[in-house]
């Protein structure tokens, strides 16, 4: 009897041990030179934080990092592009089964957006997004009670924020 429940223990440790998290496959391929990868706060973004209203500040406070991880195709690396895709979005679905808050596909741009825990507290909100002719992103917003419908009015703010600096570090690598 001892043995079977051993067995079956170990069976289980192996089986969840090949199931990758999203977390993995991005420290994974931060050093992959198809993938651009790139950890910030949003706070790096606002020049004029002291002048947001209190909402718009709770909204920056809530996310605590951004983890961004981006695959550039172009004609040497087609392949790569597919399987890394279709790997990401394997385990998209496999991790937030239950969490798919939006998805739209417009003219070969695809975007989804989930969250973890969406009946409970909200500790990451997921951003994937891919285009067939640039590439694929996805971006992860981590923070300890994370309201779903914040991203939205975030999205709004966008255009108070400054992404020069992202946009420097991106075309640096």
């Amino acid at each position: 009897m001892k043995n079977i429940i051993s067995i079956c223990f170990l069976a289980f440790i192996l089986i969840s041990c090949q199931s990758e998290s999203l977390q993995s496959f991005m420290v994974d391929h931060k050093s992959d030179e198809n993938f651009i990868s790139v950890d910030f706060s949003l706070r790096t973004f606002v020049d004029n934080f002291d002048e947001l209203d209190p909402e718009q500040k709770q909204i920056f406070e809530d996310v605590n990092k951004v983890n961004f991880l981006a695959f550039k195709k172009d004609e040497s690396n087609a392949s790569a592009y597919d399987a890394k895709k279709d790997k990401l979005l394997n385990i998209l679905s496999s991790e937030f089964k239950e969490g798919q808050l939006m998805s739209m596909n417009v003219d070969g741009n695809q975007m989804q957006m989930f969250a973890d825990n969406i009946d409970k507290t909200v500790e990451e909100i997921v951003v994937f997004a891919s285009n067939n002719d640039k590439g694929f992103l996805v971006a992860r917003l981590l923070g300890d009670d994370l309201n779903p419908e914040n991203f939205m009015k975030l999205a709004k703010m966008s255009g108070n924020m400054d992404f020069d600096s992202l946009s420097g570090m991106i075309d640096g690598l």
